[in-house]
């Protein structure tokens, strides 16, 4: 009767009178890593370290690290990630691509489906297509007449495989009945690199990473990926206005951590999360670094995450593009 009666009680010695579990209050117990699937320079990056700082404090001074592992479209980042230990202390800043990676990779090393548990969303922001300051093209109309003359012939760099800038560019090519080549970088830093060197002469950016260019007449604007203007760079038309069809690169930022971290530590990451991008201090500095804060519960990034492969699998199918 006495055992029966201690195992009993097993479940509340593991609750303490907060109502989250012992483990759960004592997180984190060590540093908190937030990995970046690309390179520093780009929005991801400045994106992850805007919400650093208001998540250590909203831990309760936790040390947060933010490591950067580019490559893969960002699918070499989501495989570290899904392969640490489900303790809470590793999460991946994810993007809509995330569904996407079974038909794009060949060989992935996690189940896009199943490898993670949704923390929370972090905020958004609009795509834009770019040219070099010598790209030949004066407007999107030429753009889109120099792809049908040549099929192919038009080159555009994004970020990496199905991110979004790459799938918005993508769905632009399949509503106007041309072909663009696609070239992959390693992140949206060496892209821009090399769009201010000449060397790439189009691309699809965040709008955070190269609205400081176009203001300085480094890169030239054709047209935002965007369901409206954006405010960053408000005299820049969207592709539907434009006539070129509803193309839609908005890109939207979610943390991710590996399948089996604890409820109660993900409740406990989402809070400080939400903590970080819902305060008016929060919103102003992701605004100035051209995002719109987001948060939510992990339960709607969820329930988001599940539509997107329907949403985009047409434009890849579209594309061509096949797991390599």
């Amino acid at each position: 009767m006495n055992t029966r009666r201690s195992l009993l009680l097993l479940p509340l010695a593991a609750t303490a009178a907060g109502g989250l579990p012992v483990y759960a209050q004592s997180f984190p117990s060590q540093p908190v890593h937030i990995v970046v699937p690309f390179p520093p320079g780009g929005g991801t990056d400045a994106l992850a370290r805007a919400i650093q700082e208001p998540m250590q404090r909203a831990l309760g001074g936790a040390t947060v690290i933010i490591d950067n592992k580019g490559g893969g479209g960002g699918s070499i980042a989501h495989e570290f990630v899904a392969k640490q230990p489900a303790d809470g202390h590793w999460m991946v800043v994810s993007a809509n691509n995330l569904p996407l990676y079974p038909y794009i990779v060949a060989k992935l090393g996690f189940d896009a489906k199943t490898a993670f548990v949704p923390v929370g969303f972090i905020a958004k922001q609009e795509s834009v297509l770019v040219g070099s300051a010598d790209a030949p093209w004066a407007d999107l109309k030429a753009i889109i007449a120099a792809a049908k003359a040549a099929p192919g012939a038009v080159q555009y760099g994004t970020a990496g495989l199905t991110t979004p800038m790459h799938l918005s560019a993508e769905q632009f090519a399949m509503l106007n009945g041309i072909k663009l080549t696609h070239v992959p970088f390693r992140g949206t830093g060496p892209l821009v690199t090399d769009l201010l060197g000449g060397h790439i002469k189009l691309g699809m950016s965040s709008i955070t990473s190269v609205a400081a260019q176009i203001a300085a007449g480094k890169l030239k604007p054709y047209a935002m990926a965007s369901l409206e203007r954006s405010a960053l760079a408000p005299t820049i038309p969207t592709f539907k206005e434009l006539g070129a069809g509803h193309v839609d690169g908005t890109i939207v930022y979610t943390l991710l951590a590996p399948a089996g971290t604890p409820p109660a530590v993900v409740t406990k990451l989402n809070k400080a999360l939400n903590d970080a991008v819902s305060t008016p201090e929060g919103k102003d500095d992701l605004k100035k670094r051209g995002f719109v804060a987001m948060g939510g519960t992990p339960q709607q990034l969820a329930d988001w995450l599940k539509i997107q492969e329907a949403i985009w699998v047409p434009v890849l199918q579209a594309a061509g593009i096949k797991p390599e």
